[in-house]
């Protein structure tokens, strides 16, 4: 009986060792993955924001067209 409290004692700190690792490793990807979203959302709001801007730029081109 005693083996068996052992035995089951081993395998539970097993186990938990293994899940702490298991969870650094899932949270340095968690963190890769966002650092990527974040580079990603950066370049899509310059990208909307360079956009913007030429659309500017043609509208006002456009109108110097008209007054021609």
């Amino acid at each position: 009986m005693k083996f068996l409290i052992k035995l089951i004692m081993l395998l539970l700190i097993v186990g938990l060792t293994s899940c702490r690792d298991t969870n650094k490793e899932e949270e340095a990807e968690t963190n890769a993955v966002i650092e990527k979203i974040d580079s990603v959302e950066s370049e899509a709001e310059a990208m909307s924001e360079q956009l913007e801007q030429e659309a500017k730029e043609l509208e006002e081109a456009m109108e110097e067209l008209d007054s021609i």
